[in-house]
């Protein structure tokens, strides 16, 4: 089982990794994907120790859990614009990245991160 640490040093990785990626447009859509698994490792961090094994699993929890229920609509923004990204080949402006950033991200990790912080 991943532990609460583990969740979060990924999700700080994967944010720092959005930031390189940012200056890179001809990488924009993995930019945008990065993105939504910082904030999902954020999410199974505030879960812990459940350990939903697939997206539908998680998903379902956030139904349950009143954080996460209020978030629900920023996460899915960014679930739907990270499989936009990977299977429909849609690849964002720099804009809409922070954008996304700003507006779903940034709203996450900021009601998450008081819950799990030592």
């Amino acid at each position: 089982m991943t532990t609460r640490e583990q969740h979060l040093a990924q999700a700080r990785a994967n944010r720092a990794f959005y930031e390189e990626l940012l200056g890179r447009p001809e990488y924009h859509d993995w930019a945008l994907t990065v993105l939504f698994y910082a904030a999902l490792h954020y999410v199974d961090a505030f879960l812990y120790p459940k350990d939903p094994p697939n997206h539908w699993e998680r998903n379902k929890l956030f139904a349950v859990t009143p954080l996460l229920r209020a978030l629900w609509p920023k996460y899915r923004r960014l679930q739907e614009k990270s499989q936009n990204a990977r299977y429909e080949c849609y690849d964002p402006p720099r804009e809409e990245l922070v954008k996304a950033r700003r507006e779903c991200y940034d709203v996450i990790e900021s009601a998450i991160l008081p819950h799990v912080s030592p």
